[in-house]
């Protein structure tokens, strides 16, 4: 049990159906965020802004909400000379985001991409990704969040990296791993050429608790990956769809999809076996209350213990 006393969220996923939040950056920039800001200094300029999209999404009826942390490793903020704030921005969003999660719901410190290459494609050693995700988990860790959120990840290595520096931070702390992949007339490939299945066993031999895939695709896309993401592991699986494909419109990036569309396709998805819904890009709590109410409070289908399908 957690501080709250309810079950470990990994171990809650195989007994029922969890709803997940939705767009972080889409509702911040729709408060004033600046297209190039870092978001992650809100914890601590505005921290009343980003609380209110905090309760949004638990009021919405998600069962987990996410810190406004994806970008909050310090090779990452040191794009914008934040690097030393690594551990405030971090430990700020979590604390806040505990303090205000309701009983019985969960937290989860949110890890995205750093957005570089490591050698030899690009300038980072492996050692140089790990201390950098470390460095972030640890503020996230001593905030209190009840899960690690690794999401958005385009590369096996990197999401790897992240997971590492996770279980050696806080061994016992649940960690998601969310894939990225990209769709060719062969299927399903991460930006590296990674397939579906390597990934997911690949997460689960290095301990991931729960595993799955975010952004890049909206849901008709995940229609058909979430069936394969079900059919290549034994874990709990999440899945996060965009809200469809963005348009660029007056330099400005949108999104058509409507919630009921979204929700039609999510409640498909349910049917897999799939253990956590939530929303990417574009989604909001309109979406992830419409999704709640549409999916309800169902108990999560028996995954089979022989391993995968």
């Amino acid at each position: 049990m957690n501080g709250r006393g309810v079950a470990p969220i990994h171990r809650a996923a195989r007994e029922r159906l969890l709803i997940y939040d939705g767009g972080m950056g889409t509702m911040l920039f729709g408060l004033g965020l600046l297209d190039g800001e870092s978001p992650e200094p809100w914890n601590w300029e505005k921290p009343e802004v980003v609380d209110g999209v905090y309760r949004a999404y638990y009021d919405a009826g998600a069962d987990v909400v996410q810190t406004n942390t994806f970008g909050g490793t310090p090779i990452k903020l040191s794009e914008r000379d934040l690097q030393d704030r690594t551990y405030d921005a971090n430990f700020l969003a979590a604390k806040n985001l505990k303090a205000l999660c309701p009983p019985g719901r969960y937290t989860a410190g949110d890890v995205g991409p750093i957005g570089k290459f490591m050698k030899p494609m690009g300038e980072f050693t492996r050692e140089e990704f790990d201390a950098s995700f470390a460095a972030q988990v640890q503020g996230l860790a001593d905030g209190g969040v009840d899960l690690i959120s690794i999401e958005t990840m385009y590369s096996l290595e990197e999401a790897l990296s992240a997971l590492r520096a996770a279980k050696t931070i806080k061994p016992d702390l649940p960690v998601s791993v969310c894939m990225t992949f990209d769709k060719n007339p062969r299927g399903f490939f991460t930006l590296m050429g990674e397939t579906v299945p390597k990934c997911m066993q690949a997460l689960k031999d290095y301990g991931a608790d729960i595993v799955g895939s975010n952004c890049s695709h909206g849901s008709p896309v995940f229609l058909e990956l979430a069936q394969i993401i079900r059919d290549s592991t034994d874990l709990p699986v999440i899945v996060q769809p965009n809200r469809g494909k963005p348009v660029l419109e007056n330099q400005v990036m949108s999104y058509k999809q409507t919630v009921e569309e979204f929700v039609a396709d999510m409640r498909v998805i349910a049917t897999y076996g799939v253990n956590i819904l939530g929303g990417c890009c574009g989604t909001t709590p309109e979406f992830i209350a419409m999704l709640r109410g549409a999916v309800g409070e169902r108990t999560a289908p028996a995954l089979r213990e022989e391993g995968p399908r």
